[in-house]
């Protein structure tokens, strides 16, 4: 399988999937979306690359699509969802189990710390920046959906992730090891869906930065 070739400026691991616009401003989201976002790193980079639902448009990938992670301190569990590093189309098809709340980034970047002498602090200053620039673009557009309908803005949380530490696996996405990091982005969590068959579609169009996305989940909830 060809490995994919992260999109990386010094130790910059960029991610970026889809929403409407009217965001909480990064640091003022709630503590739970804070947590989740470390918590999506956490397992978007604790696969190896075969398994690793980041790698969009390959015909051999066979991982999971969709997984389910525990979450301390809430009524349910949380799954989660993932755009693709390469920016391909996917269309994608899970089973949820009933009673389980949704979490993806609408657009996100993470920025590890693997040199000595950074800090948290200038990590966190990158990604706020990147993220603004993002917003900032004057083309910028992105949009998702549930069953057709639109997402409401205020769904839509900006947010920096606490500190974390990410364990990367051999034939991970990128060396394996232990890598600290911080987050920004814009998150959606939604709650538990009905019994049946969903579609989740999220796209994102972002000319002057470079990125692009359009990634559609069809869900069974059992």
């Amino acid at each position: 399988m060809k490995r994919i070739v992260l999109m990386m400026l010094g130790i910059l691991l960029a991610l970026v999937v889809a929403s409407p616009m009217a965001f909480a401003q990064a640091g003022q989201a709630s503590g739970e979306t804070a947590e989740l976002a470390a918590d999506w790193w956490q397992w978007a980079l604790s696969k190896p690359v075969e398994d690793n639902p980041l790698i969009g448009g390959d015909p051999d990938y066979s991982g999971e699509q969709c997984d389910g992670q525990p979450v301390t301190d809430t009524p349910y569990n949380t799954w989660f969802l993932a755009g693709t590093l390469d920016g391909s189309e996917v269309e994608r098809t899970c089973t949820v189990p009933d009673g389980t709340q949704i979490f993806f980034p609408v657009g996100n970047v993470v920025f590890l710390i693997t040199e000595p002498g950074e800090t948290e602090e200038e990590a966190r200053q990158f990604v706020n920046e990147y993220m603004d620039d993002v917003l900032a673009d004057p083309r910028f557009k992105m949009k998702v959906t549930v069953d057709g309908k639109k997402v409401k803005s205020d769904e839509i949380i900006r947010a920096d992730s606490p500190l974390f530490t990410a364990t990367v696996p051999k034939d991970g996405l990128l060396d394996a090891g232990s890598y600290d990091g911080v987050a920004d982005g814009l998150w959606v969590t939604l709650p538990p869906l009905s019994q049946g068959e969903h579609t989740i579609h999220f796209e994102i169009s972002a000319p002057s930065v470079g990125f692009s996305q359009d990634n559609t989940y069809h869900l069974t909830v059992e």
